[in-house]
């Protein structure tokens, strides 16, 4: 039966239940139910408990008639010796799990510090992202600004140099013009001179012809 179970039962669980058993016994019950080992465990699975609690109690007929030839206080003796030492062992496995679980708490608070630690620099971090990112589209509207600023400023360069090169031609028509009128001017002085010449002389020539008083 024993070997049969421990195929199919861990050998710790095995011996935690028929510990227990023997503790029920201990306390005055003599044959303690499945729900009580259970309940005095702090619970299990009863598909472990029924059949270790089987075995326990086939052993337990064995032993009463053993039993018979062994006085009750030597019997006594090595159940609660028996039951002592499970008691132990299971304060040392609930220290050995204290020990355990504080390890692994101090573990998880380093974790959870060096986590926070994480966290803070990658705050930090997305504010110097944010900021840079900021920094480069105030610096991307300046230059904007100064791309706008320089194409209105080549636009009116063109104008500027459209105009002059009007003015200019406008200037040199109007050169040629005052040239044109100096030319003329010249040419009615000499036309003008020409006339009062004329004028002299046909004066002259009245003057010549008139009778003398």
């Amino acid at each position: 039966m024993t070997a049969s179970l421990a195929k199919i039962i861990n050998p710790a669980i095995h011996e935690r239940i028929t510990a227990t058993a023997n503790v029920l016994v201990d306390e005055g019950i003599e044959s303690p139910t499945n729900e009580q080992v259970r309940e005095c465990m702090g619970g299990g699975s009863l598909s472990h408990i029924s059949p270790v609690m089987r075995w326990w109690r086939e052993r337990r007929k064995a032993e009463a008639v053993a039993s018979l030839e062994m006085p009750e206080a030597l019997k006594k003796s090595v159940e609660t010796s028996l039951a002592r030492v499970w008691i132990t062992a299971s304060k040392l496995s609930s220290d050995a799990i204290e020990r355990t679980q504080q390890q692994a708490q101090l573990k998880i608070d380093d974790i959870v510090k060096e986590r926070d630690e994480a966290l803070s620099e990658i705050i930090c971090l997305e504010a110097m992202i944010l900021k840079h990112e900021k920094t480069q589209i105030a610096h991307g509207l300046e230059a904007n600004q100064l791309k706008t600023a320089l194409e209105k400023g080549h636009i009116q360069n063109i104008r500027l140099a459209s105009e002059n090169t009007a003015l200019a031609a406008v200037m040199s028509d109007k050169d040629e013009q005052v040239n044109d009128l100096k030319e003329e001017l010249k040419t009615a002085r000499k036309d003008n001179k020409s006339i009062q010449e004329e004028l002299i002389d046909i004066a002259r020539r009245q003057r010549k012809t008139e009778p003398q008083t």
